[in-house]
């Protein structure tokens, strides 16, 4: 496969550049543009940049900036799509994850300059700026991606590359634009307006923008559904269900209840008369794109003063995500009692409840995120008299969360198991079942009507809320100077200075219920601060030899609490004939631990087996302030071609190795050392002290922490090619960019045996979904009033890791998406789009819901209609 997908990639360069040797008559000569990876302006590509500009987003009917991702073949593995099951606590976000090395290694810029982390946190603890936060994309010009390390320009956090959002500057004219998309079970629609304005002898850029996007259930699509699947265990059933099971002591083992197979519960079922589980298939609870409101609002101004020039900006974004999931969530992290002197028990003795409050028949519950995020910055620049220029700049920026999930109250719905429930009942005085107390029937029998119906006052009165209200915030302030060292007949050497000032904040504030650990999924969590304080100084140089070689030397120290680390570069491009140009890159690179690493806490229940049953344990990983930073060494090698007129074809081998990678420990790993320790007759470990049991044995609790522990080595090629050529009185352009992933290695720890992740969904390890190859190719012809522009995405096969899966295999994928546009006059202009032409459905991934949401876009066929006018 791997084979076969390089020869393709060959085979269509070669094509490429034989149709245009034909054609062409002259060489083509490309001007110097400013990129990002430099802090030294003009000069010519020496890292490898990838640029997406907004044509290439408008064609590929991009509304927000989540699905810019798919766009840009080194990016693998982001979480842009919602996947409840495994984001429950960042719905709404999206973030570039470069070459798979992790959310928070790809450093996200806008305009050059910093923005503040997300305010919360992938399930692995992963810290990550949220693109979805930054500005309108009718303000966006171009999105430029570099494919190298870059700490030792920017610092902390570019160890994968850079992502530069570039804004719209100078409008000379007025745009709104307006667009709506609908799909089979969802829409979309938004609304922007960008203009610029003369101000107080300045130039002012506004944008704003309005986008919703209705919710597309996953009862929408045939591919979600269990049933298809005569309800295999890989799929969305579980055995914690409503009605539910319990375990009963006299018999040492579990039963159904009763009710289980009544068909007034559609979706409760058993594998087998003798299955002592009464399941749920829950196929139908969750959103495959949740609701979805987002307005934000973008400013520029920029006015000389005197030679000197005056820059601000300003941005705000509010987002607003419904979720919906399963009617209530599974009880797990408490044991629950329901008394023998219970009126409805039909078993005669204290049981153990294992199941959910309520049930299919009470539809959908839903969690809401509510994300603010605001932004400020300002800056003055301006150039000595010896012609070098110096820049001041400072930023604050900050995002705020309101997270609101329906959970069940621990303490509450015990109470009620014994008859002490219900809102107006005092459980240390009242009488079970008299009065204002009230017995709650987890029972199929409370909904038949043949035993104690459930009141909705008395369920309301057991849920809860996680309440989660956070923030991260980060103040940055920058001083610079660069200009010409020296110069000599044969070169010269450009210099850069300069040192920055960070500072990052991050807090959470759990609800009073999370904080006790009385939610019985969400489980522990406690309130948390904290914030971390950089100092940086960085030096780049640029040598110039003749017009054929340009090298780059930079190098950057950075101190966070008390812990420095110093990152080189060095890089080089010759220029060996005008058509044909070699480029190097080495660096090392770093990444600081989160604020949220060092001093935040993060609660989960992750599945683990435990003396001879797989079981659902609650799991707490807090910070370790001593973590060491992240560090990262890459290599690239690359070559340009221009063959002919209007041709550029580009090759870039690439090589990371990261170290120490921040991850959580392994909540099996201390379960088993416990184990161990115990079989050897030891008491006391620090396994041991992790753990907490019930009086009965069962595990309830196990202390986790953030630790330096893994790493990556990774390698591969990009492979690029653009064209352009006049064809029927217009202009024809073809463009492709290609990802082959050669190696993805992975060491849990320095004791771990190498384990490759290529080609996999790394659900075992700390990497993520990574097909070994993605490929976008882009065709295109504007001429006159018409233009047209057709992508095709490619990603190929890869394998599933999941445990308990059948077939293990994922297959290929490539979809079509097509945009016709017609200009009315100078004015006016309607836009005709289609995404995925085929309607083609995900490939068959055993997950919960049939397809990896890493990977595949759930939506299918997207027809699109826009309007833009200019004024």
């Amino acid at each position: 496969m791997a084979k076969r997908s390089i020869l393709m990639a060959t085979a269509s360069l070669a094509w490429l550049a034989a149709v245009a040797q034909a054609q062409a008559q002259t060489q083509a000569q490309i001007d110097d543009i400013v990129v990002t990876g430099s802090r030294i302006a003009g000069g010519d590509r020496i890292a490898p940049v990838e640029t997406v500009g907004r044509e290439a987003i408008a064609a590929a009917g991009i509304a927000d900036a989540s699905q810019l991702v798919r766009l840009v073949t080194a990016n693998s593995g982001s979480e842009a799509q919602v996947d409840q099951l495994n984001q429950p606590q960042s719905s709404g976000t999206a973030q570039f994850n470069l070459r798979n090395l992790g959310l928070g290694s790809t450093l996200v810029l806008v305009d050059g300059q910093r923005w503040t982390s997300s305010a919360v946190v992938a399930t692995d603890g992963s810290a990550f700026v949220d693109i979805n936060s930054l500005v309108p994309m009718i303000a966006l010009q171009r999105v430029e991606v570099v494919k190298d390390g870059a700490s030792a320009v920017y610092g902390s956090d570019a160890v994968a590359g850079v992502v530069n959002f570039i804004t719209r500057h100078d409008v000379a004219r007025p745009e709104i634009s307006a667009k709506y998309a609908v799909a089979d079970g969802s829409e979309e629609s938004v609304v922007q307006a960008i203009g610029g304005f003369g101000l107080l002898g300045g130039d002012l850029t506004l944008a704003a923008s309005y986008f919703h996007r209705s919710a597309l259930s996953t009862d929408e699509r045939d591919f979600t559904q269990a049933e298809g699947y005569d309800r295999a265990s890989w799929t969305a059933v579980t055995s914690y269900g409503q009605p539910g099971s319990y375990y009963r002591p006299s018999a040492n083992a579990y039963a159904p209840d009763p009710d289980c197979d009544n068909p007034a519960f559609d979706a409760a079922y058993r594998n087998s008369a003798s299955d002592a589980f009464c399941r749920l298939d829950y196929s139908d609870f969750f959103d495959l794109t949740p609701e979805e409101t987002r307005t934000q609002v973008f400013a520029d101004y920029r006015r000389p003063i005197g030679d000197m020039t005056l820059s601000l900006q300003a941005a705000w974004s509010s987002t607003g995500t419904v979720a919906r999931q399963t009617p209530s969530l599974p009880i797990l992290a408490q044991s629950i009692t329901v008394p023998a002197s219970h009126p409805d028990n039909p078993f005669g003795e204290n049981v153990l409840f294992r199941g959910r409050l309520l049930g299919a028949e009470a539809g959908a519950s839903k969690a809401e995120f509510d994300y603010e995020t605001w932004r400020l910055a300002a800056g003055l620049e301006g150039g000595f008299a010896n012609g070098w220029s110096w820049s001041l700049a400072a930023t604050a920026s900050r995002q705020h969360v309101a997270y609101d999930k329906p959970d069940v109250i621990g303490s509450a719905l015990q109470n009620a198991l014994n008859g002490l429930g219900g809102a107006g009942c005092d459980a240390a005085t009242g009488t079970p079942g008299v009065g204002a107390c009230q017995y709650y029937n987890p029972f199929g029998s409370a909904y038949l009507g043949t035993g104690t119906a459930n009141s909705d006052e008395l369920i309301d009165s057991l849920i809860g809320s996680a309440g989660l209200r956070g923030s991260a915030s980060l103040t940055t302030a920058d001083a610079s100077t660069s200009g010409q060292a020296f110069d000599w007949s044969g070169g010269s050497v450009d210099v850069a200075l300069g040192v920055q000032y960070r500072r990052s904040a991050f807090r959470h504030d759990w609800s009073d219920l999370v904080n006790a650990g009385d939610l019985l999924t969400a489980g522990y969590s406690p309130d948390f601060a904290g914030d971390q304080q950089t100092l940086a100084a960085y030096a780049e140089g640029r040598l110039h030899l003749g017009d054929r070689i340009e090298a780059q030397l930079a190098g950057r120290y950075e101190s966070y609490d008390g812990e420095g680390r110093f990152s080189p570069k060095a890089a080089v491009r010759w220029d060996v004939l005008e058509t044909v140009a070699l480029r190097a890159s080495w660096g090392q690179g770093f990444r600081a631990p989160s604020v949220y690493a060092q001093s935040g806490a993060q609660a989960s229940q992750p599945s683990v087996f435990d003396r001879g049953a797989y079981v659902f344990v609650n799991t707490l990983t807090s910070g370790d302030a001593d973590l060491k930073p992240e560090k990262s060494e890459s290599l690239t090698f690359g070559v340009q071609w221009r063959p002919v007129q209007g041709l550029e074809l580009g090759v870039d081998a690439w090589r990371f190795d990261y170290t120490d990678q921040v991850v959580k420990e392994s909540a099996q790993a201390i379960i088993n050392q416990a184990a161990a320790d115990t079989a050897a007759g030891l008491t006391g470990t620090d396994a041991q002290s992790r753990l907490t049991r019930s009086a009965s044995g069962a595990l309830t609790f196990v202390q986790l922490y953030f630790i330096n522990a893994s790493s990556v080595e990774t390698q591969g090629v990009d492979v690029s090619a653009r064209y352009g050529h006049g064809l029927w009185g217009g202009q024809a352009t073809a463009s492709a960019t290609w990802t082959y992933v050669d190696r993805y290695d992975i060491r849990l720890n320095d004791g771990a045996a190498e384990v490759s992740g290529v080609g996999s969904t790394n659900l075992n390890n700390i990497g993520r979904s990574l097909p070994r190859n993605r490929g976008e190719f882009v065709l295109g012809w504007s001429g006159g009033v018409h233009s047209v522009t057709g992508l095709v995405h490619y990603t190929a096969g890869y394998d599933n890791d999941r445990s308990g899966v059948t077939d293990t295999t994922i297959a290929s994928q490539t979809t079509i998406d097509l945009l016709y546009s017609r200009a009315f006059g100078a004015d006016l202009e309607l836009a005709l789009g289609v995404v995925n032409l085929a309607d083609k459905a995900p490939p068959l991934a055993q997950y919960a819901f049939g397809y990896d949401p890493v990977v595949a876009d759930p939506r299918g066929r997207v027809f699109s209609l826009g309007l833009t006018k200019r004024f």
